[in-house]
């Protein structure tokens, strides 16, 4: 095997390797310049969650105080998006220390 075959095949496993790296700092939210996500702690004795921002939609889910939820940066009519479909009363969520909901 030849030293310019030697080097590019090293380059392609150094690469592959930064890649796998990269990947998994993605993942698991690491890495430089990584964002952090939004979660909320629920602070009503009882909070339904609701398929759209609006008081009369129907509940998908309801959850309890002290519960913490992954959430978005979203709010609408005063509802804050959970997920798809999942909204709640921004009221009734703190933001959970550390988190970024801006």
């Amino acid at each position: 095997m030849t030293t310019t075959k030697k080097w590019v095949i090293g380059g392609a496993v150094v690469l592959g390797v930064f890649l796998l790296f990269a990947a998994h700092n993605n993942q698991n939210g690491g890495g430089v310049g990584a964002s952090r996500s939004c979660t909320v702690t629920v602070t009503a004795d009882m909070l339904n969650v609701r398929s759209n921002p609006d008081s009369d939609a129907s509940v998908v889910q309801t959850y309890h105080r002290g519960d913490v939820v992954a959430a978005d940066r979203t709010i609408l009519n005063g509802f804050r998006q959970l997920a798809p479909d999942h909204w709640a009363m921004q009221d009734y969520l703190a933001p959970t220390p550390g988190s970024d909901c801006g």
